[in-house]
């Protein structure tokens, strides 16, 4: 897989966060991978949540410095708290740097949901979804072991995925609706269950 730049998808940290840490170093495991296969930066640009004293990008940096990533090749910013908004984050980031195809980095259980709100938004030809698991074969060292060390197990799997089957059935009954509207409502639900404050500002249209 080559691509032009990498993202790697925040995580919720407070109702699990011994393996949220892990699925967040997988992830940013993942990342470095791409970096060393000619991705020029990876980005993460999610903001600080409810019952978490760091923003996540500033996590993920630091994970990445443990990968031994230099900061310049790393974008962080604190812009998001729910898929859609690291989708549409993410393009503007892409845009900017002239990326022609991005790779998305996040756990197997959200794929699904994260590959239909990025191609949405980036266009399906810009944009790859994949699980750090997808690395694997060209990770070693620490990458490698951070890569297996959070593949969430079965137990993880089946609730993460009763919590995606709900956010997507909520995205195809919005399917009608017009774009700056399905947006809000898919920020509101991932926010309510996610348990997330007051958003700043208002959202960009989808």
């Amino acid at each position: 897989m080559r691509f032009d730049g990498v993202q790697i998808l925040g995580k919720e940290l407070r109702h699990f966060p011994e393996r949220a840490r892990r699925e967040l170093k997988a992830r940013a495991a993942a990342a470095a991978v791409a970096l060393e296969q000619g991705a020029e930066l990876a980005a993460s640009l999610e903001a600080p949540l409810v019952g978490q004293a760091d923003a996540g990008s500033a996590i993920v940096a630091g994970f990445l410095d443990e990968l031994g990533v230099p900061r310049e090749r790393m974008i962080l910013d604190e812009l998001t708290r729910s898929t859609r908004e690291e989708a549409v984050a993410g393009k503007v980031v892409a845009d900017q740097h002239g990326w022609r195809r991005t790779l998305v980095v996040t756990s197997a259980y959200h794929v699904p949901r994260a590959r239909r709100i990025f191609e949405d938004v980036f266009g399906r030809s810009r944009v790859a979804v994949h699980a750090p698991e997808a690395l694997l074969q060209r990770a070693d060292g620490l990458a490698r072991e951070w890569i297996m060390a959070g593949t969430p197990d079965e137990a993880a799997m089946r609730f993460e995925c009763r919590v995606e089957a709900l956010l997507s059935n909520l995205a195809r009954a919005l399917g009608l609706f017009p774009a700056e509207l399905r947006w809000q409502t898919e920020v509101w639900a991932g926010s309510l269950l996610r348990g997330i404050g007051d958003r700043r500002g208002d959202p960009p249209p989808a």
